[in-house]
């Protein structure tokens, strides 16, 4: 589970002064890696470092043409492993992630690095969980690497499908007055399925349909703003209208699958 608007410093502290031992660390062009030796093979540790070396490349060049010359990377994105947390964070450019998932190839690294390439201001969470689901599936199923799959196993492919499953149960309407608005639903940190799951899937299914009808730079540029306004006048809509328009398409017969569109 990903909340990276909540992260705090000691988090981060945290997973760097564990007491358990040494730690190793592996510098790659775009990425820096930490972890406690002994929980990785050097060659474990260094397939790791090359997989999210690899995944800020791929995440940084989808973004890139949407990102302000100050929210830019200036440096490495440095990835700490853990066996102090069971749930990856992202604070600033410093993403943490539980070794366990790591060993077991669970962990959203894809996702956790968007936070940290895409620093989003304002208040909207579902946005910014959702360009994070989104892309994790995008480069995952488009360039390399893998989907976490920490929600739904639907990927970008069939996020509207499971957001319709979504939006029949209790839970989903629960949390639908979030979706395309500020703030965030009550107990999403505590409540992992019936608060957290529907919402993500939500917000990823929204943010699939303004980034197929806005573009993925204007919802990028529209992330980072800090100006309210900026959303509507980055993709061409409120975020109602928008809203409106992905109910009303989720309402409609599910296209058939080889008319469903892959973006940016």
């Amino acid at each position: 589970m990903v909340l990276a608007l909540v992260v705090v410093p000691w988090l981060v502290a945290g997973a760097r002064a564990q007491g358990r031992g040494a730690r190793a660390r592996i510098e790659l062009e775009r990425a820096a890696l930490e972890y406690p030796e002994g929980e990785f093979t050097a060659a474990e540790a260094q397939a790791f470092a090359r997989l999210a070396d690899d995944g800020v490349g791929d995440v940084e060049a989808l973004v890139a043409p949407g990102l302000p010359e100050w929210a830019k990377r200036v440096g490495k994105i440095r990835f700490v492993l853990s066996d102090d947390i069971d749930i990856s964070r992202t604070w600033g450019r410093t993403v943490v992630l539980p070794c366990a998932r790591v060993r077991a190839r669970r962990a959203p690294y894809l996702h956790e690095t968007v936070h940290a390439l895409v620093p989003a201001r304002g208040e909207r969470l579902w946005l910014c969980e959702g360009l994070a689901c989104y892309l994790e599936s995008f480069v995952a199923e488009t360039r390399r690497g893998y989907d976490a799959h920490v929600f739904t196993r639907a990927g970008n492919r069939d996020i509207h499908e499971a957001a319709r499953r979504a939006l029949r149960t209790a839970s989903g309407q629960a949390v639908l007055p979030w979706v395309g608005a500020s703030g965030s639903p009550p107990d999403i940190e505590a409540d992992r399925d019936g608060v957290a799951r529907p919402y993500y899937v939500l917000s990823h299914s929204l943010t699939k349909h303004v980034v197929e009808g806005a573009g993925l730079a204007a919802v990028v540029r529209a992330l980072v703003a800090s100006d309210p306004q900026a959303f509507a006048r980055e993709t061409g809509r409120s975020e109602a209208a928008w809203r409106a328009s992905w109910l009303a398409a989720l309402a409609s017969p599910a296209p058939a699958s080889g008319s469903r569109r892959s973006s940016p």
